[in-house]
């Protein structure tokens, strides 16, 4: 039997000397701290309405995250909502000191890092509307487990709610597999690039190598695929640290109600729906969790689609009657909405009158319903903002003209917000956004999302540990060329783009910069019409990305 590395640890060690070897690690191999939508405070409060509650307004929130690294998941909403107040926990100084930086770099009055054990956190450290532990959980001991789940206890507000996502069974039973092969190979290394490149060497045997009459070859195969798109800090952190525990989400319940709290569903609610994963699965899971509690249903659902990471939110228990069995899809219509969609050419083969698409974050849309097609269309408008549902029924019925009567149009969006909601193509909120708040009058002033330009120039740094983000608080990756870094720079919420395009096209006739196609146009003339469409081709860039205010 192969003895998993937290066995090495005498039962006796202290606490401390367990953070001690965490944090190591961690300080050794410093991972990029990115924004994560799904755990922003208000995708939390959104997703909170879908199951019934009620929770506090995000302007003046208070806001935890536990296991915060440099505060990449928490700066978006800080930057946002400068009257919040956000606090971060982590292990790791190494991490939260280059955090505090970008912190004071940026003059963010708002947001607060603290180098520290949550072990350490009691009742007097305040209350919290939001607390987020994403990418914890599971991946330490059961005293900061527990420690985790008494902070939600004693810290969370009345009417807050918590997030904490962690590894589940039966979807990790393979992934168990891997990472006790990973780390029987890797054991003996000397140090921690020793220790990656035989874990991953293991993953060969686990691939290639394995018999075709091995009964789990599908679902280690599965596992190891999905394992090698990952980044090696994610390799290291996830299937070779210390502390690896997933659970069954039973357990999870039945843990967290002895501190009190009731475990609500998943944040991101349409993964709690059996007919997001197709009709058999819906008929089945309804027949055998008819009358069965939500818990038990989501439990059964977990069985259906072999989940292997769930994002809980969790309340207290006092407010658990108020907890509906399901997302409530009806809902949707009280819930603002925003996505951009790119068209794109079909698919061979695709079906008459199909049409596709490529959200900007990459993922492919494929419909022929026209209802979807005229919201895809509306929301793309005007994004990175969002529009209630009675504007974009506004803006889609004249774009359906089968459909007679108001009650009808409403009924065909609903239906069109449910199909994009399944397939979470959308982002939504309850309140107006960030990008709903901003007016510049009549004249459209291009503006950036505060501290991107700062952030952008840091990522040039190879040992820079913050993720770019907008402000639906997604990680975006934008790579420019050295005219349109150039434009970036001078886009300060003054500048008009007929101004952007009058210092670029007199830069270009200098020779400071290149022109996109890298050529130098020195001493050339009649440049308008070119820096004009490199203005507007970077501007629609950064707008597709959420990184524009306004434009």
């Amino acid at each position: 039997m192969i003895a998993r590395q937290e066995s090495v640890l005498n039962p006796d060690d202290s606490i401390q000397q367990l953070n001690q070897d965490i944090t190591e690690t961690y300080d050794e191999q410093v991972y990029t701290s990115n924004a994560f939508p799904f755990s922003s405070p208000g995708h939390l409060r959104a997703a909170a309405y879908l199951y019934g509650l009620e929770t506090v307004p995000l302007e003046k929130a208070r806001v935890l995250e536990l296991g915060c690294a440099g505060g990449g998941n928490l700066l978006p909403f800080a930057l946002a909502y400068p009257q919040a107040k956000v606090v971060g926990v982590d292990l790791s100084s190494v991490q939260v000191e280059q955090g505090q930086k970008v912190i004071e770099a940026l003059g963010v009055k708002n947001l607060h890092l603290h180098a520290m054990s949550l072990t350490d956190i009691t009742a007097e450290f305040g209350q919290f509307d939001y607390i987020i532990a994403h990418g914890v959980f599971s991946w330490v001991p059961p005293e900061v487990r527990e420690a985790m789940l008494r902070i939600l206890r004693d810290n969370l507000s009345p009417d807050g709610v918590g997030y904490i996502s962690y590894n589940t069974y039966p979807g990790w039973k393979a992934g168990d597999i891997v990472r006790d092969a990973m780390l029987l190979h890797s054991h003996s290394a000397q140090n921690s690039e020793d220790k990656l490149a035989s874990a991953k060497a293991m993953l060969n045997l686990l691939s290639d190598g394995i018999a075709a009459s091995n009964p789990l070859a599908p679902s280690l195969r599965a596992a190891v695929a999905q394992l090698q798109k990952h980044s090696d800090y994610y390799i290291a952190h996830e299937y070779l640290e210390i502390f690896n525990n997933p659970c069954y989400l039973l357990e999870f319940v039945n843990l967290a109600n002895q501190y009190g709290l009731t475990q609500v569903g998943d944040a991101e609610p349409h993964v709690e729906m059996s007919a997001t994963y197709g009709q058999n699965v819906q008929l089945h899971h309804s027949l055998i969790a008819l009358g069965q509690p939500r818990e038990m249903r989501q439990q059964y659902l977990d069985f259906a689609v072999g989940r292997n990471f769930r994002k809980s939110m969790v309340i207290h228990q006092a407010r658990a009657e108020q907890v509906l069995i399901s997302p409530d899809l009806e809902r949707l219509a009280k819930l603002r909405w925003a996505g951009k969609f790119t068209e794109v050419e079909p698919e061979k083969n695709a079906p008459k009158g199909m049409v596709s698409f490529r959200s900007y974050k990459g993922k492919p849309l494929h419909t022929s319903e026209a209802n979807v097609l005229s919201v895809v269309r509306a929301l793309s408008e005007v994004w990175p903002a969002s529009l209630d549902f009675d504007s974009l029924l506004a803006r889609v019925h004249p774009e359906l003209p089968d459909v007679q009567g108001d009650a009808t149009a409403r009924k065909n969006v609903l239906e069109a917000l449910q199909t994009l909601f399944r397939l979470n193509s959308l982002r939504y909120t309850l309140e107006p956004s960030p990008y709903d708040m901003v007016d510049n009058g009549d004249q459209k002033i291009p503006t950036l999302i505060p501290g991107f330009t700062y952030m952008y120039q840091q990522r040039s740094d190879p040992v820079f540990g913050i993720g770019n983000f907008n402000l639906w608080h997604d990680t975006i990756n934008v790579s420019l060329k050295e005219a349109e870094a150039f434009v970036l720079r001078s886009i300060d919420g003054q500048r008009n783009r007929k101004q952007l395009v009058t210092l670029l096209r007199d830069a270009l006739n200098r020779g400071d910069v290149p022109a996109t196609d890298g050529k130098s146009l020195k001493g050339q003339r009649n440049l308008d019409a070119l820096a004009d469409k490199m203005v507007g081709k970077l501007l629609e860039l950064l707008r597709a990305q959420g990184i524009l205010l306004s434009w």
